[in-house]
C-alpha cells in the first residue's frame, strides 16, 4: 500500500510540473504577444514571398509572409517568435514557433524551442489547428482539433516532422541566422 503511495504522489508531481511548465510558457508567450508593438520592444524582420501574386507551376495560386522577432543586446541577436501565413491555392496555413530569451549573461547559448502552433484550412471547409509545448527540447503536451461542417473532434497529435507543415523550428531559425548572424 505504501509503495502504491509513493508512486501515486510521484505520478502526481511529475503532472504538476508539467504543467506549471505549460502555465510558464503560456505566460511567457502572452507577455510576447502583448509586447510586439512597443516602441522599445523585440525588433522584426519581415519577409514577403511573391508579392505580385504570380501563378507557382505545379502549386497555382502562391503567397507568404514570414515574420521574425528578435531582440539584441551586446552585439548578439536572438529569435523570439517566428510566424508565418501562407495561401497556397486552395489550401491557408498559418503558424508560430516560441524560442526562449537566452540567460543574462549570455554564454553562447542558443534559443530553446518552447511552442509551436500550427492552423490551417482548404476548401472542404475543414480547420485544423495544432499545439506543441516543448522543454528542454522534449514534448511536454500537444493538443489538436480539427473542425468540420458537423462536429468537432479533438486529439493529440504527434511530434510534427520537418516537411509536415510550411516551416518548422529548425529552418525558421536558419532564415533568421542567415539574415542576422
Amino acid at each position: 500500500m505504501a509503495t502504491l503511495f509513493i508512486v501515486l504522489l510521484i505520478l502526481f508531481q511529475a503532472v504538476t510540473a508539467q504543467t506549471d511548465e505549460i502555465t510558464q510558457i503560456r505566460d511567457y508567450y502572452n507577455h510576447v504577444k502583448e509586447h510586439l508593438d512597443d516602441e522599445y520592444g523585440l525588433y522584426r524582420t519581415e519577409i514577403s514571398i511573391n508579392t505580385e501574386d504570380g501563378i507557382y507551376p505545379a502549386l497555382g495560386n502562391y503567397q507568404e509572409e514570414i515574420t521574425l522577432h528578435w531582440g539584441s543586446e551586446g552585439g548578439y541577436s536572438w529569435l523570439v517568435l517566428a510566424t508565418w501565413n501562407g495561401e497556397f491555392a486552395s489550401h491557408h496555413e498559418y503558424g508560430e514557433v516560441l524560442f526562449s530569451e537566452p540567460k543574462a549573461p549570455w554564454n553562447g547559448d542558443t534559443e530553446e524551442l518552447l511552442f509551436e502552433f500550427v492552423s490551417f484550412d482548404n476548401s472542404d471547409n475543414i480547420y485544423t489547428e495544432l499545439r506543441w509545448w516543448y522543454s528542454g527540447g522534449e514534448l511536454l503536451q500537444s493538443a489538436g482539433q480539427t473542425t468540420y461542417p458537423d462536429e468537432v473532434f479533438e486529439y493529440v497529435p504527434t511530434v510534427p516532422d520537418d516537411n509536415d507543415y510550411a516551416h518548422n523550428p529548425a529552418e525558421l531559425l536558419e532564415i533568421f541566422n542567415s539574415i542576422h548572424r
